[in-house]
């Protein structure tokens, strides 16, 4: 492995790396989550939801090793550190940034120099820059995806979504924390602040009717057949957990199909190999403390439902509809809500998603006022559908979702990716 001079290896093994990691002040490191989140996810998620369990344990958590608390006063916020930790990082800073500019990590008139001349963090009205104290540095072929933390997140900060692409040397990993206008005025920043996750670029994208990838829809029946159905009855079927999917990736090129079923709601992000799933039909759901309650557009429904029946027909033949009955009710249904006590519920899109053997699809649930969507990870080459599930926040108003909003992000992610690990690195 060759790091150049001014970087020194320091944990090397022989797990599989993608990305090397440069800890220059103390203040954060990256660590890997359980699936079961330590223990505080529910029993049931557990037995039947792989997928959650892999979005929670999904990459790398930027996380504190001192708690950050933020107070805003006369609108800008100020940082305030536990003693003698504060006075240390001060000291730490005065003499890292000039060791990483001296050793060539940093230019000395780039902006990150100039922004951080003076201290780690740099407050501002809508929020602050953190520097984190780390560089990164994506292998080739890699680039790392920096995003707010998911299913476990300090809700009062936001996290602004960046990329950092292979062949840019180390990058200083600096997050951009939003705080809003009317938030509170003093936030505790502890833990877990952020993700680090290695991502393929260059990853295609194309659209292509069911008729042209009936396998799917032969898969999707093969999965929810009768006895699927009878065993859900009693509970969590754990079939999911049986699926195999093929351990290593293919040689061909780089590519996700989605294949729409109904009204279509979805784009393609022209920025990153990223899938933007909408809001199929209008509807309101709300938490009692006991009871999710779901009240759809019927209309919307009842003739995107037809749609969808219609698709499975035309591309699989009209008697797939009276032999799969229960797996096309499964987008046909569209919305369910979990069992009484969880204030969760998940929408299905009106779409497949197919991956190539070896990949899989991060599903990145959207955050709106009173509902946080949740991360999972589906292994989209063996199960092609991608559920959006959500968490209502308090037992209050309703909250609603309107036509074409969007729901869920799905972003294609070879698996030899999500099991690698990172380099880390000191200076010279």
């Amino acid at each position: 492995m060759t790091l150049g001079a001014a970087a020194t290896p320091v944990d090397e093994d022989r797990v599989t790396t993608s990305f090397e990691v440069l800890d220059a002040l103390g203040l954060a490191e990256l660590r890997k989550r359980r699936g079961d989140l330590d223990g505080t996810v529910p029993m049931r998620a557990v037995q039947g939801c792989p997928p959650l369990l892999a979005g929670n344990a999904f990459g790398f958590q930027v996380t504190l090793l001192q708690p950050i608390t933020l107070r805003r006063r006369s609108g800008t916020w100020t940082v305030g550190f536990r003693e003698p930790f504060g006075d240390a990082l001060a000291v730490g800073h005065r003499v890292a940034l000039p060791r990483l500019v001296r050793q060539g990590f940093v230019r000395p008139d780039d902006e990150f120099a100039r922004t951080f001349a003076e201290g780690f963090v740099k407050p501002g009205a809508d929020g602050l820059l953190l520097w984190t104290g780390l560089c990164v540095r994506a292998d080739p072929g890699v680039s790392l995806r920096v995003s707010a933390t998911a299913n476990r997140r300090n809700r009062s900060v936001g996290v602004t979504e960046q990329w950092i692409a292979d062949a840019q040397g180390f990058v200083p990993l600096v997050l951009h924390l939003t705080l809003p206008a009317d938030g509170p005025d003093r936030v505790l920043l502890d833990g877990e602040v952020a993700t680090v996750t290695p991502l393929a670029p260059g990853v295609r994208i194309e659209e292509v009717p069911l008729a042209a990838a009936p396998q799917v829809g032969v898969a999707h029946a093969a999965f929810f057949d009768p006895a699927y159905e009878a065993s859900k009855r009693r509970g969590p079927t754990r079939k999911y957990r049986t699926l195999r999917p093929p351990p290593e990736e293919g040689d061909g090129p780089s590519w996700c199909r989605v294949v729409p079923l109904g009204p279509a709601t979805h784009t393609v992000a022209p920025d990153v190999p990223r899938l933007v799933l909408g809001n199929h039909v209008p509807f309101e759901a709300s938490f009692d403390g006991r009871t999710v309650t779901i009240d759809p557009d019927c209309g919307a429904l009842r003739a995107g439902a037809r749609e969808v029946e219609r698709t499975f027909a035309d591309a699989m033949g009209p008697r797939f509809l009276d032999h799969n009955w229960f797996a096309v009710r499964y987008f046909t249904h569209y919305l369910t809500a979990h069992p009484p006590g969880e204030p969760h519920f998940f929408a299905n899109p009106w779409v497949f998603v197919q991956t190539p053997p070896g990949w899989s699809c991060l599903l990145e649930g959207v955050h709106g006022d009173g509902v946080d969507g949740l991360r999972a990870v589906v292994a989209t080459d063996v199960f092609h559908t991608v559920p959006a599930v959500f968490q209502l926040l308090a037992a209050a108003a309703p909250v609603r979702f309107d036509r074409g909003q969007p729901l869920l992000e799905v972003i294609p992610v070879p698996r030899r990716l999500m099991q690698s690990g990172f380099r880390q690195v000191q200076l010279g």
